[in-house]
């Protein structure tokens, strides 16, 4: 679908009180269509993002943390589809994950369109998983600013901004890889799971939009329908985070919420698993699972 033609663009960097080179480098830059901010003072995710959002004067807008990296195909893909298709909202596509030495650790994530471009509205599904990758996202400008404010004290933007966007129009799904998405000790997204923030915030968006109705046609009714399932689905990945980091009491809390509201996970092996290490501990649950691993090769 891509037409290879040249965009007027616009780069707006939002430098949040750095204390590396970022300032130095982005100066370096003598193009007029480069905007550089910096904050005096640290202000957070929130400020930082929405200061962007509220300076582009585009059509379009994307929005890219500094440690991820765009393909070079990116705006020729996602503008031809906006070309194509002026009622959708958002345009997002595939991410190739890599490690802090920009290395791919793996070539494609999607789990969510089965190898296929999608058009159509995404929110049921958003609902229960973050699956769009926000390095890849790009909406008009009007979308983004519907959003806004973002709520102050949540522990992440990006899914608060597609699940919002989602109530209001049609997405489309690029099968193809558009960015470059950096997966280290470091990022948000581990800092916010470890220190439970982001279990907070996930809940607290989710009661913003079960307390408005959907304007959308139909969309009130599929939202209310997986309402049980969402909560689940919500609660079953924050378990299994949980468990990853060695955070038993939590993942055990979290797999119980899960099945309450999804009674069907309580046969699910790996549900089965998490519950049984956090119940009878990590180091007896390791050995047994040592014991069953050998049991074969002892039999031979």
């Amino acid at each position: 679908m891509s037409q290879h033609t040249a965009a007027a663009f616009e780069v707006i960097v939002v430098d949040d009180a750095s204390t590396d080179d970022s300032e130095r480098v982005a100066r370096s830059f003598a193009e007029p269509r480069v905007q550089f901010v910096r904050h005096a003072v640290n202000q957070g995710h929130i400020a930082t993002v929405t200061d962007g959002l509220r300076l582009a004067r585009g059509t379009f807008v994307a929005r890219i943390d500094c440690d991820d990296r765009y393909r070079p195909n990116y705006l020729s893909e996602v503008l031809a589809v906006f070309r194509h298709y002026p009622d959708v909202g958002l345009v997002y596509g595939d991410v190739a994950l890599i490690d802090d030495t920009g290395m791919v650790t793996a070539e494609r994530v999607d789990r969510a369109h089965g190898g296929r471009d999608f058009k159509g509205n995404e929110l049921t599904r958003l609902l229960e998983e973050n699956f769009i990758c926000a390095p890849t996202v790009i909406a008009r400008r009007e979308s983004w600013r519907q959003t806004l404010p973002v709520p102050a004290g949540l522990a992440f933007h990006d899914w608060y901004f597609t699940v919002m966007m989602a109530r209001r129009y049609d997405f489309y799904y690029i099968n193809q890889v558009l960015a470059d998405y950096r997966v280290h000790a470091a990022n948000l997204h581990t800092t916010i799971a470890r220190n439970k923030t982001e279990e907070t915030s996930i809940f607290r968006v989710l009661n913003m939009v079960y307390g408005e109705r959907e304007a959308m046609p139909g969309l009130e009714e599929r939202k209310q329908r997986v309402r049980r399932q969402v909560h689940g689905a919500q609660y079953l990945t924050l378990a299994n985070k949980y468990f990853g980091f060695g955070m038993d009491s939590d993942a055990q809390r979290c797999d119980l919420a899960a099945v309450r509201y999804r009674p069907a996970y309580l046969v699910q092996p790996a549900v089965m698993r998490r519950l049984l290490a956090t119940v009878v501990g990590r180091k007896p649950y390791e050995l047994a699972k040592s014991v069953v691993k050998s049991a074969p090769a002892l039999t031979k």
